[in-house]
């Protein structure tokens, strides 16, 4: 088994070595979004946005995914299958397996439904409102699970809640090269803000699930 506090203690030791030799900043970085299904169906502008917003890696469901190395996912052309699963805790296929994954580690997660099943969800005037009400229900209990369940257009809008240029506050861990467990630990407050430099370390994005905390990555 893999230690992870040794893991730190060497990265501890790492940049404390660049940082006494390097004669440039470190590069600043997007966060990490984990894209799940084809691209090439969406337009290619908010394609192009998502692109700006974020480092795009996509992958297949039925990859193995360390989740602990990305900010977000998102499931793009979601069928009503993945939202049912994801609400009932079923997961018999690759998607829903991840998704459940990505819950219960508390992963922040957009839902993209199938254009046609977006044509209900978000119709004011559904033909079939029992039916249609059902399926919002699905969609209302997996927001309380903070699963975000949204149009693409809606998706890239929205993705600034993750990348902040909130300045007015301030940015605890602005100025760290690194931002460890103990970091995490001794923090007394709920959201940590880091500078888009700051090296992230898996254990310090583990403990923050655990203790309930957000680490926000400010402009």
């Amino acid at each position: 088994m893999i230690d992870r506090n040794w893991i730190e203690q060497i990265v501890l030791e790492v940049v404390k070595q660049l940082s006494s030799t390097a004669e440039k900043p470190l590069e600043s970085s997007k966060p990490t979004l984990l894209v799940v299904g084809d691209t090439s169906f969406i337009d290619p502008k908010p394609l192009q946005l998502m692109k700006t917003k974020w480092n795009a890696v996509s992958c297949n469901a039925d990859e193995t995914v360390k989740l602990d190395m990305v900010d977000k996912v998102v499931f793009l052309h979601a069928t009503q299958d993945l939202l049912v699963k994801g609400v009932l805790g079923i997961f018999d296929t690759p998607e829903s397996k991840l998704l459940s994954r990505c819950i219960l580690e508390s992963v922040p997660v957009s839902i993209i439904p199938t254009v046609y099943l977006q044509e209900h969800l978000f119709n004011v005037n559904p033909k079939n409102r029992d039916y249609v009400s059902q399926l919002i229900g699905y969609k209302e209990t997996l927001m309380k699970y903070g699963v975000e369940v949204e149009s693409f257009e809606g998706f890239v809008g929205n993705s600034a809640v993750t990348v902040s240029s909130d300045v007015a506050k301030d940015p605890i861990f602005k100025k760290k090269k690194l931002l460890t467990q103990r970091d995490v630990r001794d923090c007394k407050e709920v959201e940590l803000m880091v500078d888009p430099s700051t090296i992230i370390t898996p254990l310090a994005r583990d403990t923050a699930r655990e203790l309930g905390k957000t680490i926000k990555v400010i402009k």
